[in-house]
């Protein structure tokens, strides 16, 4: 008996270790990376094998590490690898260096590998480093764009078509003219064209849709095969996600109690609303938990226990956090963002009122208004140091060869009526914001404020009445006061209030700011808004969240990474990105000196 068990026991190893060698090899046609497991995964496989499989898994786990951001462990992975690699191996790990180089801004060579010996899997890897090493060199980084589409996965395309058109759309005629087309580059001339069909539509007032489905048309009859038409639904609004098939049972987790509570009461009010704005969209079964009064365990459970289908919320960043841990096997849709959105086991989006979201809105707006050299006047603390950061990244990739962002960080209201009091100004001096992602460069600060053509502050209301007069303080002249002033003024949500003096809407004159359309068009809505959040700004932001979130909540199953403009919400233009983070693009108006009237510039 103890024979035979031996023996099987034996022959059970033999086929254990055959079965993980053959799961954890490469392959020509691919390397074997499967994006649905995690890292945990690959290492539990490195811990059960031996030899050249072990090699193998370690590769595999070094790429999840990577995708899921600790790039420190999967350094210290790399430097545990065997020195006998053989030509596959030796070809992923130098790709997987490359990854870790360009997350961390450092420099990297890629002459060491042929192209000519990569499989299609690699040659995505090799131009997705190229394209990040090339942030510098528009003509580079056109043509990378090009590659990466050729060698993308069926899953990946739709995510790198939106990239490339990001990249295109935004490129100014200056820049355009640095892009080398050889004479069978009929893709890149495509993509060239069909950006400037679009800017020529909507950047010269005549955007409405009928004329920009014109202009797609010429241009897709000239370009019948291009990559390029699996875009044009999205950019004349064809491709909305409709609702998913029928209403979901959800689990609406929000502070109903405590420090918080006004605002989860808000959210759930527009929740709740949502069904008055959009009854023709299916109704969900709602049941409602306040996060104030038990722990997230406990709720998740009873929620488990009435067969909720989704989970919206919580609202709080430390729940959010808390929840991704705890990976309910419910679908999440978050009502806040977390830093680490690595994948999880259940599918988990993130939806907020972001200043960071803000910021990158900002950048996109102001660029596009052809500035070339935009100061931020933001608050000295953490927050003002987000809004910077990311509306920097923002302008880095919208602005390759132009000049960076800078930054004026400023003090609390009573520091700023202290200077004023002393006939103290705001000189326009800055300086670049470096990425935090990216290594540090020498630059002078700017001291002129002729060298600045945009000045973009993140502000409260009372900030923004100190800020604006001691700007035209520090530069002895109005600054941004018409539409002739050498110096554009931008501000953000924030200093936008529903109780303005009329001295702000005159200091503001010709200021552009950033809102939700739910107040910027609040006047073309037929429904009541509720009395407790008509004059307060901030809580209609925050109810606007709440019907967005029950649409979103309809169109759950759909969401996926790299949908543009799917959704006119009642926040803004909902976008997804990375890890399914659903992003805004927010409507601009114009203050003018009218106390009563503001102008919308864009949508």
């Amino acid at each position: 008996m103890n024979i035979k068990r031996s023996f099987y026991t034996m022959l059970i190893s033999v086929l254990l270790a055959f079965l993980v060698g053959c799961s954890g090899s490469f392959s020509k046609n691919g390397s074997g990376f499967d994006e649905s497991k995690d890292s945990s995964y690959y290492l539990s496989q490195v811990e059960a094998s031996s030899g050249e499989a072990k090699t193998n898994w370690q590769l595999l786990a070094i790429r999840a590490l990577i995708k899921e951001n600790k790039l420190s462990q999967a350094n210290t992975l790399l430097s545990k690898l065997s020195t006998d690699l053989n030509p596959e191996q030796k070809i992923d790990k130098i790709l997987s260096q490359g990854e870790i180089a360009v997350r961390t801004g450092k420099r990297f060579k890629l002459d060491t590998l042929s192209i000519e010996e990569l499989n299609n899997s690699q040659l995505y890897r090799y131009y997705s480093i190229k394209l990040a090493l090339d942030k510098k060199n528009i003509n580079a980084q056109a043509h990378d764009y090009i590659e990466l589409e050729k060698w993308s996965s069926k899953d990946q395309r739709q995510q790198v078509l939106s990239s490339t058109w990001n990249f295109f759309s935004k490129l100014r005629s200056d820049q355009m003219d640095k892009i080398a087309v050889g004479t069978n580059e009929t893709t890149l001339q495509g993509w060239i064209e069909l950006s400037i069909a679009y800017q020529t539509t909507t950047l010269v007032g005549a955007s409405d849709n009928e004329n920009l489905k014109q202009a797609f048309h010429d241009w897709a009859t000239r370009y019948p095969n291009h990559p390029g038409n699996g875009v044009i639904s999205m950019l004349t609004g064809e491709q909305t996600l409709s609702v998913d098939n029928e209403g979901k049972k959800v689990a609406l987790l929000l502070p109903l109690s405590g420090t918080s509570h006004i605002f989860g009461e808000t959210i759930r009010q527009g929740y709740f609303d949502a069904m008055k704005f959009y009854p023709q969209e299916p109704q969900q079964n709602i049941v409602t938990f306040d996060t104030a009064s038990a722990s997230l365990d406990k709720l998740i459970q009873q929620a488990k226990d009435k067969d909720v289908e989704l989970i919206v919320g919580p609202l709080l960043k430390g729940d959010v956090n808390y929840i991704k841990q705890l990976a309910p096997g419910i679908p999440v849709l978050a009502l806040n963002k977390v830093e680490n959105k690595s994948d999880t086991r259940n599918k988990m989006c993130y939806f907020a009122l972001s200043p960071e979201d803000e910021a990158k809105d900002a950048a996109n707006h102001i660029f596009a208004q052809n500035k070339l050299k935009p100061l931020l006047l933001v608050p000295q603390n953490e927050l003002g140091k987000r809004v910077a950061q990311n509306f920097a990244k923002q302008w880095s990739q919208l602005s390759v060869n132009s000049s960076p962002a800078y930054v004026q960080y400023f003090g609390n209201a009573k520091t700023l009526s202290d200077s004023m009091n002393k006939n103290v100004g705001i000189e326009l001096v800055g300086e670049p914001i470096v990425l935090n992602d990216m290594p540090s460069e020498s630059m002078s600060l700017v001291d002129n404020f002729t060298d600045f053509d945009a000045i973009y502050i993140y502000s409260s209301y009372d900030e923004l009445t100190l800020i604006k007069p001691m700007l035209d303080m520090g530069a002895d002249k109005p600054i941004g006061h018409s539409s002739s002033a050498s110096v554009a003024l931008y501000s953000s949500s924030k200093s936008h209030v529903a109780n303005a003096s009329n001295d702000f809407y005159y200091d503001l004159n010709q200021t552009q700011y950033a809102e939700i359309p739910l107040i910027s068009n609040q006047l073309d809505t037929s429904i009541e808004l509720p009395d407790s959040i008509k004059k307060d700004y901030s809580l209609m932001r925050v109810y606007a969240m709440g019907i967005d979130a029950w649409r979103l909540a309809n169109r759950f199953n759909q969401l996926s990474s790299n949908q543009t403009n799917f959704l006119d919400g009642m926040t803004g233009k909902l976008s997804t990105s990375e890890q399914c983070e659903i992003t805004r693009a927010l409507s601009w108006q114009q203050y003018s000196n009218s106390s009563t009237k503001s102008e919308t510039i864009s949508e």
